[in-house]
């Protein structure tokens, strides 16, 4: 059975729908949920007309029936991969707000970034980040990212500003040159219980890991030779296309 790639079916469907809005302005594909009516007749059609024809080989025609029959079926479940729904507050007068609802408002903005760099930008290094293991005369060899931006495996955005140096030192080889996101909360004020941080700062950190906790990016893995640390030439930066 044929399995096609979610990048391949992604690529697929954008051929599919920009064809069928030429000829049905006003079909129903409003939503990734909705894939309309008109989708449906159109899979109805292609099966019926080029699973007849008497000129296709067994092969061509049993790889066209899983293509085709994969194909109904993600448009029957209506599924979108490793995308969900998002959830945003309802308002009305007299609604009782709660921290709760304002971090809900807060993650569906996010949640809505994400999503569009995940499906129309993809994961992977947008520009610059360049890593170079450079040797120190007295500290050892240190590791040095380049400024540049990521698109990480959750949808973030992984914005360096300045170079950054890291030294290697006493760490297990190989290791990996990561980049994550992480809050930091700034800007204390008091409460009746005590302090709490009124703002939170989203900041990319460059480490070196042993390992690639998720949703670490990896830019980059180092080993040692001897007293020396040299990028692993064999690594390659992850990629997935929109």
């Amino acid at each position: 059975m044929t399995i096609l790639t979610d990048s391949e079916w992604r690529k697929l469907t954008r051929d599919l729908s920009r064809r069928v809005g030429v000829a049905a302005p006003d079909w129903t594909n409003t939503d990734a949920s909705d894939p309309g009516v008109t989708m449906a007749e159109l899979i109805g059609f292609l099966a019926e007309s080029l699973l007849d024809r008497p000129d296709r080989s067994p092969r061509a025609q049993t790889r066209l029936t899983a293509v085709v029959g994969d194909l109904a079926d993600r448009v029957r479940d209506g599924s979108c991969g490793d995308v969900r729904p998002l959830t945003r507050n309802r308002y009305f007068y007299g609604k009782l707000m709660s921290v709760d609802d304002f971090t809900l408002e807060q993650e569906y903005v996010r949640g809505k970034g994400r999503r569009h760099n995940l499906l129309l930008h993809g994961v992977g290094i947008a520009w610059g980040l360049e890593v170079t293991v450079e040797p120190g005369p007295t500290t050892g060899d240190h590791v040095v990212v380049s400024p540049g931006l990521a698109i990480g495996p959750t949808g973030e955005e992984l914005l360096v500003c300045e170079p950054i140096t890291i030294a290697l030192g006493p760490i297990q080889s190989p290791s990996y040159v990561t980049l994550g996101l992480v809050d930091r909360p700034f800007a204390v004020v008091p409460t009746p219980d005590g302090e709490e941080a009124s703002h939170v700062e989203e900041v990319t950190v460059v480490d070196v890991l042993p390992d690639l906790p998720a949703p670490r990016f990896a830019l980059a893995r180092v080993k040692r030779t001897g007293r020396r640390w040299r990028l692993d030439p064999t690594f390659k930066v992850p990629h997935r296309d929109p």
